[in-house]
């Protein structure tokens, strides 16, 4: 791992370049510093903090903030010294700079139009789908008896077709961890339970049991819903960051799959760019 100073002066000079394209920004930033009547902000001691490996980070921008604002300084001066000595120039540094910008650029565009997209409006409308989506909040109370074979569960069932208690025959027969307690399971939502017996489950109603066995990977299983009902929905305070998390990943990769529409793209395969790389290295040796 590199040194602190190393790692800190590496980051400062990356978010140097990328922040040298937001001068418009600064209205809105937080100064921490001038340096010859240029303004260092807030942002971009952040943005280097953010770099550190996670035992740095967790020290605080309070333990740093010296070493942070040295270093984007350090990086500011290097910079100009570089332009003077037209570095910038050289065809390596170039495209250096004419990635970074294109991060930047495009990082920016994406999430500016993300930021349209996520009106009042629209996260309203999401979480009222939410709470008009009462199949997703469903939940069963329900009990089972597990037994290895088909035949033991058909034969449980006949004995409650016969009028035998549930809870009783789950004590004696029942193979599962929740036999003891008369098979109940508890409440579940949809995705809690695998899947066969979690369409047995929500197929059935209130107070009835599984007139033929359902198979899952643990064996045979004889079910008996004792409750069904729609859990109440969260209040959109509540949901407010997971809708705004869900509809900022949704935004994204529409702006991204209109973005591609039209444009070519031809990918080389790993193992060809590999070993070009190794003559490349080879040859300059």
């Amino acid at each position: 791992m590199k040194s602190l100073p190393a790692f800190l002066a590496t980051a400062a000079l990356s978010v140097a370049v990328l922040t040298a394209s937001l001068p418009a920004l600064s209205q809105d930033r937080i100064t921490v510093a001038t340096l010859n009547g240029e303004t260092v902000y807030l942002d971009e001691i952040i943005a280097v903090a953010e770099t550190l490996p996670a035992e740095y980070q967790q020290q605080g921008i309070a333990a740093l903030y010296p070493q942070l604002v040295d270093e984007v300084v350090n990086s500011r001066l290097a910079a100009v010294a570089g332009k003077e000595s037209g570095i910038d120039q050289d065809e390596v540094v170039a495209e250096a700079i004419r990635t970074a910008a294109n991060r930047v650029i495009g990082e920016a565009y994406i999430t500016r139009k993300v930021s349209e997209q996520l009106t009042d409006e629209a996260i309203q409308t999401a979480y009222d789908a939410y709470v008009d989506d009462t199949a997703s909040r469903e939940q069963v109370t329900a009990s089972h008896i597990l037994v290895e074979t088909e035949d033991e569960a058909r034969a449980i069932i006949a004995q409650l077709n016969d009028g035998a208690e549930f809870a009783e025959l789950a004590k004696e027969k029942s193979t599962g961890p929740s036999g003891p307690n008369g098979g109940e399971l508890g409440s579940f939502g949809r995705g809690q339970m695998v899947p066969a017996f979690e369409t047995a489950a929500f197929s059935m109603p209130a107070g009835s049991y599984s007139e033929t066995p359902v198979q899952t990977q643990f064996g045979w299983h004889v079910l008996k819903v004792d409750d069904k009902g729609i859990e109440a929905a969260p209040s959109l305070d509540e949901m407010r960051d997971q809708i705004v998390a869900n509809l900022s990943r949704q935004s994204f990769s529409r702006i991204v799959e209109e973005l591609r529409v039209g444009s070519s793209l031809d990918i080389r395969p790993l193992e060809e760019v590999m070993a070009e790389a190794r003559q490349s290295a080879a040859a300059a040796q």
